[in-house]
């Protein structure tokens, strides 16, 4: 009896640094896994803050360069770097062209970069803007109304907002960074992997739950 006694005991020691070992072997996985799932904000990219869970936006109304009326809905099914700028604003005009270059780069993977001028002055301001910069590989987009800088509540100038496939806000970042740095890339590849989570429709909340049988 003793003999089995002492068995059982070292049995139970067994199992335990065996359950224990498994204890750890989950925490380390979660933290891992939980780094995993974090977007990228180092460098260029370290004051973006990120919105969790993804908000709503506000209505915004702009133009684009042939004049005509566009809302963010419009550019739902992809993610969406939407940058509030205006002519005026020094460091909105440095960044300009890393946009442009981001926009080349992600070309053809459901990405795009929305440049949207907070101008007074509207279009034709941004058309001079593009002629005298030489700026290529942007859409022109003009809210004269400034709209965008209303709605999302902006502290300045240049902000940027990144939006996923849906139109929700993932986070955005006040002030110019240079969007063509590897930062930046990995930070929009990483939502550009990142599936968006399901949506729960008013329909679906307003279905009776079967009972249990």
């Amino acid at each position: 009896m003793t003999k089995r006694t002492g068995w059982s005991r070292r049995g139970v020691v067994t199992l335990g640094v065996s359950g224990a070992a498994i204890v750890v072997a989950a925490a380390l996985y979660a933290r891992f896994d939980g780094l995993a799932d974090r977007p990228p904000l180092t460098g260029a990219m370290e004051d973006f803050v990120v919105r969790s869970p993804p908000a709503p936006v506000p209505a915004i109304a702009f133009v684009d360069g042939d004049g005509k009326p566009h809302t963010l809905a419009d550019f739902r099914g992809r993610i969406v770097l939407l940058n509030l700028w205006a002519t005026w604003c020094a460091p909105c005009v440095e960044e300009m062209p890393s946009l442009a270059r981001l926009q080349a780069t992600l070309a053809g993977q459901s990405f795009m970069v929305l440049a949207v001028s907070q101008d007074r002055g509207g279009l034709p301001l941004v058309e001079q803007f593009f002629r005298e910069h030489a700026l290529s590989g942007l859409e022109m987009f003009a809210d004269k109304t400034s709209s965008g800088a209303h709605g999302f509540k902006l502290r300045g100038l240049p902000t940027s907002v990144l939006l996923d496939a849906e139109g929700r806000e993932l986070g955005r970042l006040e002030g110019a960074a240079d969007w063509s740095s590897p930062e930046a890339l990995a930070l929009v590849r990483f939502y550009l992997r990142k599936p968006n989570p399901p949506t729960t429709t008013a329909a679906q909340l307003d279905t009776p739950v079967p009972a249990a049988r």
